[in-house]
């Protein structure tokens, strides 16, 4: 559990790194690197499609940014948008295009002046800016005639339409083609960085040792030095001092200088040459408003425009979510939360205080583990408020509870900070997936053990001495100890088998004194619909003997009253031949016995008749049941066939029989074949005659000598 809530703290100080790290990945692997979604939503027909997409994208965006639908360039584009054509000419979207560039050409001038450092301009600045990057590589669709292009969605989560870039995968010339951001895509071919425009023209040339993707208008590249290039691709003078950079947003990103110092920088630092924040040890992302910096080995928080949020006084800071109002602050060894305004709000008393992940499918909360000299207690994020104290806290499961143990005793918390299982069970398992677990608490002197719910109501009774874990068909073994037992040690167990909802399924063989029989389920299945338990008797050696019983598997009914050494697979009949002390007979589905276990062998079934071995070691056949319908005088019998059956009585000679036992053919021949194509029988005796009768028993060849051997033997 500490590795996960480990990661969780580290996640929010990913971003920085993030870039960095897929360069050098796209560096190691010569294999195409693709980052970003790029999930194709629709694909265009044709390029006047795609310019009739873009103009409905970008008409979107631009009455986001004026909020008045009546401005004539949001008319004209609104005209073209909803029209009924699928697609723009080239002349309409060039000339939008171009008013369009005019328009944010002008609005960046007239905002670049403008000194406001308040985030929230910047903000809007920055979107005139990205906007504008989009508009320019946008223009690519006016000298388009053909091509394949997608609708789809770019790094910040925009709708663009753009050239497929998966169609660069497989090509051994690019390392990294990554998704579209602010109009433009980054690629890295032959190992230097590019960019391209929607249409896949690579409009920056692969030229730069490192590139960052285009932040409000500009990109950081490095050749020798760091610069910045425009959306034509204009490099600025060389970046003074700046050894690495990074791009953040609103046009401002991270710079480390010669002398290992780092501080924020704006799209004008080539022509100002200053810095936006003081010079830090570091600079890393915080949350979507505030960057995290240090100071020594003290850590601080600054705003995107550079100015001083929470001065670096403290050993660490950490967010407790990525958008959430406290941070967790560790000072002097201690820790405690802090709102984003500088405010203490659970004072640094704690040794530990880490995030509690919790599905948000589960519950819409943001939780923390705090541990102090008490103990551990949970800390609601939202409202500060905390709970109990417990000796340990695990983490929340999918019906949104928590272990707790307090003392020796466990329960389950829930992430309202309520107690929903008391902490009285000696121990709990893990919830199943019938949403039951295993517990055991003290009665009576003794441990006793059952399951519960999650809302702790008891489904089988908390008075066995052990219980197993439930098969996938829902039934589970429970177990006591047997009282003024005097069976051979080891088998002094009773044990019954409960279904998921807490009916008995097996219960004890004999209440007044049980002998010990054990059970274990199984996820065996049998003809579709019983599930096999395994049965463990104890002999008089004190050995035990495995049969079998079975439940059904919907209602969960026993279907054997009592185990069986094999059984086979029912058939036509519904009947499961059976096994016990090694002799064979036959049950219904119902568990009732049709044909008691007194036949040394059974057959499968033939013709609605079980072919059974006597203890005269004679065959002879039973009905469905359990009747004698011929009696056991044939050393060997075969399965009827049309009502008629091949039989022996020994010495080698075959004869054949009907279902009334009357001896069609007497067993006075060598060999009886049945005939493929005409299922009649071919007698063969032994001077090498042959007879052929047909499939009812009547005579069809050599008849005159097939009478008289018929003859002989019925006289």
């Amino acid at each position: 559990m500490k590795k996960k809530l480990l990661l969780t703290l580290l996640l929010s100080y990913c971003h920085y790194n993030f870039a960095q790290q897929a360069i050098s990945a796209a560096k190691k692997d010569s294999a195409n690197t693709f980052i970003g979604d790029m999930r194709v939503t629709e694909r265009l027909e044709s390029v006047g499609t795609a310019r009739k997409q873009t103009v409905n994208i970008l008409r979107s965006k631009l009455e986001v940014l004026e909020k008045n639908n009546r401005n004539p360039l949001v008319v004209e584009f609104s005209s073209v948008s909803n029209s009924a054509d699928k697609s723009t000419p080239t002349e309409t979207f060039a000339s939008l295009i171009a008013k369009l560039d005019k328009k944010y050409k002008a609005d960046i001038r007239s905002i670049e002046t403008d000194n406001i450092r308040d985030i929230f301009q910047i903000e809007q600045k920055s979107e005139i800016k990205s906007r504008h990057s989009a508009v320019v590589s946008a223009q690519c669709f006016s000298a388009k005639n053909d091509g394949n292009f997608v609708k789809m969605n770019d790094l910040d989560g925009e709708e663009i339409v753009g050239f497929p870039l998966e169609s660069f995968r497989g090509n051994s010339r690019y390392g990294l083609v990554e998704n579209y951001h602010q109009g433009f895509a980054r690629i890295k071919k032959d190992q230097v960085f590019g960019y391209l425009n929607y249409c896949g023209d690579e409009v920056i040339p692969c030229q730069f040792e490192k590139a960052e993707n285009f932040n409000d208008g500009k990109a950081l590249v490095k050749k020798f030095e760091w610069y910045f290039i425009d959306v034509y691709g204009n490099e600025s003078e060389a970046l003074e001092n700046v050894v690495e950079a990074k791009a953040l947003k609103y046009g401002i990103s991270v710079a480390k200088f010669k002398n290992g110092k780092f501080a924020l920088i704006d799209n004008s630092y080539d022509q100002s040459k200053k810095v936006l924040s003081e010079y830090y040890d570091e600079i890393l992302a915080f949350n979507r408003e505030l960057l995290r910096v240090r100071v020594g080995k003290f850590f601080g928080l600054i705003k995107y425009d550079g100015t001083v949020k929470i001065d670096p006084i403290y050993d660490n800071l950490s967010a407790t979510t990525e958008q959430g109002k406290w941070m967790i602050i560790e000072q002097n060894k201690k820790m405690g939360l802090m709102d984003t305004e500088g405010n203490i709000r659970l004072k640094p008393i704690f040794e530990s205080i880490i995030p509690m992940p919790v599905d948000p499918s589960i519950a819409n909360v943001n939780l923390g583990l705090a541990k102090d000299e008490t103990g551990f207690k949970l800390v609601d994020f939202k409202d500060l408020r905390t709970s109990k104290s417990y000796l340990s806290i695990g983490e929340f499961n999918r019906f949104g509870l928590a272990p707790i143990k307090d003392g020796k005793y466990f329960g389950f918390i829930n992430t309202d900070l309520k107690v929903v299982i008391d902490p009285i069970y000696r121990s709990l398992g893990s919830f199943n997936q019938y949403g039951l677990i295993s517990a055991c608490k003290d009665v009576n002197n003794a441990v006793r053990c059952g399951y519960i719910k999650h809302d702790g109501t008891e489904v089988i009774p908390l008075a066995y001495d052990e219980v197993a874990n439930f098969n996938k068909f829902g039934l589970v073994v429970v177990r006591e100890n047997a009282k003024n037992c005097s069976i051979p040690a080891g088998n002094c167990k009773v044990d019954m088998v409960y279904d998921k909802n807490g009916a008995v399924v097996i219960g004890k063989t004999n209440e007044v004194a049980p002998i010990g029989i054990r059970y274990a389920t199984t996820d065996t299945i049998f003809n579709g619909n019983y599930i096999v338990i395994k049965t463990f008797t104890p002999n008089k050696d004190g050995d035990e003997e495995m049969e079998f019983n079975l439940v059904e598997r919907v209602y969960g009914r026993r279907v054997t009253t009592q185990g069986y050494k094999s059984i086979r697979k029912f058939d036509t009949n519904q009947l499961f031949p059976v096994q016990k002390e090694g002799k064979w007979g036959l049950i219904d589905t119902s568990g009732r016995v049709v044909a008691k276990p007194v036949y040394k062998e059974m057959l499968y079934s033939t013709e609605g008749l079980y072919g059974v071995k006597f203890d005269n070691g004679k065959y002879g056949f039973i009905d469905k049941k359990g009747k004698v319908q011929i009696a056991f005088d044939y050393d060997e019998i075969r399965p009827f066939n049309n009502g008629l059956a091949v039989v022996s009585k020994g010495n080698g000679k075959l004869g054949i029989i009907n279902k009334f036992n009357a001896k069609i053919a007497p067993c006075s021949f060598t060999e009886i074949n049945i005939l493929p194509a005409t299922k009649q029988f071919e007698l063969i005796d032994s001077s090498g005659g042959k007879f052929i009768l047909n499939s009812s028993g009547d005579c069809v060849t050599n008849c005159t000598k097939f009478d008289e051997i018929r003859k002989m033997a019925n006289q």
